[in-house]
Order: C-alpha cells, then sequence, then structure tokens
C-alpha cells in the first residue's frame, strides 16, 4: 500500500435537503421502490426548538448510498437544513429549490492522515474526528466547514474498517445516532452565528483562485473522477 493512499477518495455518501415533508416522504418512497433499501431512518434528531427528519438508504446493486433529510423548524427559529428554501443556493432563488445537495461523503483508507494533510494546506474542520461504530464495524467521521460564501455545502470524511461493496445485502445501519446528533448541534451554531454575522468560516479562506485551485485538487483524488461534478453547487469549480 502507497504512503498516500490515503489521499484516494471514494464516494460514500450524498445528503440531500428537501424543503417540505411532501417532498422527503416522495424521496422516499420512490427511493426503496427502485432497489434502495434502508440503512437509516429517525424522525426526528436534533435540539428542543430544532430538530430533522432523516432517511438513508443504499442501492443493493450499484451501492450509491444517499440520505435524505428536512429540517423541523420553530415557529422562532429555522432550522439549518431549512436554509436553501429560504435564502436560495445553486444560483437560485429560495422558490425554485425542492431539494439541495448539503453535503458530499468521502470515504478514505487514514481519515487522520488525510485531515492532518488537509489542515496543512488551511483546511478548516467544523468537529472533530467522531469515533464510532455502525451494524457492520468501525466508522470514523469529520466534517468540513462550508465550502462557499453563497452556497450551504460541505465535505464529510469517512473511514469505514470493512468494505461497504461486500455487504451489498446485508441489512443494517451504516449511520451512528451520536454522530448525526452532534453534527446536527454544531451545523445548527454554526447557522445561528452566520444569521448573526452573515459571514461564514469556510474550509478554505483566501484568494478565490486559490481557493479554487485548493479544492481542486483535493476533489481530484476521487474515484470515479467526474463524480463531484454530480453536485450543482460544484459545477463553477470545474467550468
Amino acid at each position: 500500500m502507497s504512503k498516500n493512499d490515503f489521499l484516494k477518495l471514494q464516494p460514500d455518501h450524498r445528503t440531500v435537503l428537501v424543503k417540505d415533508m411532501t417532498v422527503f416522504n416522495s424521496l422516499r418512497d420512490f427511493l426503496l421502490n427502485s432497489g434502495y433499501v434502508k440503512v437509516y431512518e429517525t424522525a426526528r434528531v436534533g435540539e428542543e426548538k430544532t430538530a430533522m427528519a432523516t432517511f438513508a438508504c443504499r442501492n443493493l446493486i450499484h451501492g450509491d448510498c444517499l440520505a435524505v433529510v428536512y429540517g423541523i423548524s420553530a415557529s422562532d427559529e429555522l432550522a439549518h437544513p431549512q436554509a436553501p428554501f429560504v435564502y436560495g443556493g445553486n444560483e437560485k432563488k429560495p422558490e425554485e429549490l425542492l431539494t439541495y445537495i448539503q453535503h458530499l461523503a468521502l470515504r478514505t483508507s487514514d481519515i487522520f492522515k488525510l485531515k492532518e494533510h488537509l489542515e496543512k494546506q488551511g483546511a478548516q474542520f467544523l468537529t472533530p474526528i467522531f469515533q464510532e461504530k455502525d451494524s457492520f464495524g468501525p466508522l470514523l467521521q469529520c466534517f468540513t466547514r462550508e465550502l462557499f460564501d453563497d452556497e450551504w455545502f460541505f465535505i464529510e470524511l469517512v473511514q469505514r474498517d470493512y468494505n461497504p461493496g461486500d455487504i451489498k445485502k446485508k441489512a443494517g445501519e451504516q449511520f451512528a445516532n451520536k454522530t448525526v446528533q452532534s453534527l446536527y448541534s454544531m451545523k445548527q451554531e454554526e447557522f445561528r452565528e452566520w444569521q448573526s454575522t452573515k459571514r461564514k468560516p469556510k474550509m478554505f479562506e483566501g484568494n478565490p483562485e486559490e481557493v479554487k485551485k485548493k479544492i481542486k485538487s483535493f476533489l481530484g483524488n476521487m474515484d470515479p473522477q467526474d463524480f463531484p461534478k454530480t453536485v450543482p453547487c460544484l459545477k463553477k469549480i470545474f467550468d
């Protein structure tokens, strides 16, 4: 194994925000009737006032994994998964959006080395490395700050000490409740700060062209290489 194998990334899952429960239920039903099986579900996780409903599934044929999230807001506080549908994103107005890809999870062979490598490039992370266990084995995760001022997108790094390709037809959860809860609370606090200051601490700060170069270099290590282009707000990086 090469000493830089930790830089070789594979897509683990995508998380899609939805505008309302009608879209959430419709997308959930469509996926379950299209070759996907449930790998995680919770009706509510979050804080006292705000929370989110989450459903995650995996395709039994090609292994694609997708999480669907609906933000549950209070009358006096907005849940952060509702941000695109209130403030817009993907160069669209709020009323034009029904779904929004919130983050892309990338699998690595060594999350500690990858995080250290990215931090040396100036990357900022919202969370530490969470050390958990899912139904199949050890699960390590951490989450970056958002990538852009005008979007709500960030990156998740994942290390699974088992081969996800070997469990296609096995039942079990691939998400950890404690990590989901911790991420929600930290994202909500980050969102409150943005609402107050209208400033985002981003994954990479500095000159826009240098930031773009760093993101392209990081995401250029993916297999398949064109996978980041399936995320609408990343297209500006590759144009």
